[in-house]
């Protein structure tokens, strides 16, 4: 599995990263543990996992973070795996108000590491921006917790352009390391942000330009766009309501073109599909590890012989715009 070494660190990670988001609740214990041995077994060392993971779901609160700490104790792969995790999301009954502050930051982290089994993780991700949330009083926060050993490095999942430029400025101005990567929503399918989750943001081309030219790190979720492309080379898409997730986000014009340009390639170099959705991502000039999240070991074979494919700079051109 093709390993990449992402900038400001010493750290070597694998890809695809293998995201765990239902771990132990959706998919029980007995697949979860599977799925990592199979990873593990592949060659793989990203397991990324969030504080607040599953707790959408009835019995499911902590149980991603829970399965993964059972993992790691019982086959004893502590030093060989890269412990990804996220914390400072917003409560889920009110998103629009932020957790950022140091105590709630750490608080998270502290539990976080509880349920690993840890006592530090490789990165750790804030979940959400918080906007108008001093920048500096962010770093300051996420410093003193490396300092203390908790954390190696840190980045942020779901922040816009402009606040990830603000915080590289800052971070050069005060001489300290500050985030090394992102985790925001990026895919083949371009998603109908009015059904989006108001919290979420985006890797645009412009920001996937910013990526490039601060050769920063992207850690894609929602990488196969929900499944989207699959379900339309199944002929399967229009069998779901129209109000499933997968038809909300990504079911317009713009995707169905890109759906034909991807099928093309496929055609012409004896891809799969997945290979092409992937592989638009990985192409791209700068380290791009995309996540997925397999619910079986067949899904999870396909993603890992699929993120071996690196498209060019002129098909991934031509997956987006058709030129």
């Amino acid at each position: 599995m093709r390993k990449v070494t992402l900038s400001r660190t010493d750290l070597q990670v694998s890809g695809p990263g293998l995201g765990t988001d239902y771990f132990g609740s959706q998919i029980d214990r007995a697949v979860s543990i599977q799925l990592m041995d199979h990873y593990f077994e592949a060659g793989g060392n990203l397991i990324d996992t969030a504080e607040v993971y599953a707790r959408w779901i009835p019995g499911g609160d902590h149980k991603s973070e829970q399965v993964v700490g059972q993992w790691l104790r019982e086959r004893q792969v502590r030093d060989q795996i890269v412990v990804s995790t996220k914390g400072a999301h917003p409560n889920l009954e009110s998103m629009q108000v932020p957790r950022m502050s140091k105590s709630e930051i750490e608080a998270d982290l502290d539990s976080s590491l509880q349920r690993l089994g840890v006592d530090h993780v490789d990165i750790y991700w804030l979940h959400r921006d918080a906007p108008g949330y001093p920048i500096g009083d962010i770093l300051e926060s996420l410093e003193a917790l490396r300092a203390a050993g908790k954390i190696r490095y840190y980045g942020f999942s779901n922040w816009p352009q402009p606040r990830a430029e603000e915080a590289r400025l800052i971070a050069a101005k005060t001489n300290i390391p500050g985030f090394v990567a992102s985790q925001n929503l990026w895919s083949l399918g371009k998603v109908n942000i009015a059904n989006a989750d108001a919290t979420w943001a985006y890797i645009d081309e412009p920001f996937a330009q910013w990526h490039q030219q601060n050769n920063f790190a992207a850690f894609p979720y929602m990488t196969q766009a929900s499944g989207y492309f699959r379900r339309m080379e199944s002929n399967t898409l229009d069998q779901l309501p129209q109000d499933a997730r997968v038809r909300l986000l990504f079911d317009h014009e713009e995707n169905r073109q890109r759906f034909r340009r991807a099928v093309e390639l496929q055609k012409r170099d004896g891809l799969t599909l997945n290979q092409v959705a992937l592989g638009y991502l990985i192409g791209h000039p700068f380290p791009v590890i995309p996540l997925v999240g397999p619910k079986s070991v067949a899904d999870l074979d396909d993603s890992l012989k699929s993120a071996e494919t690196a498209l060019s700079a002129a098909d991934i051109a031509y997956l987006e715009s058709g030129r």
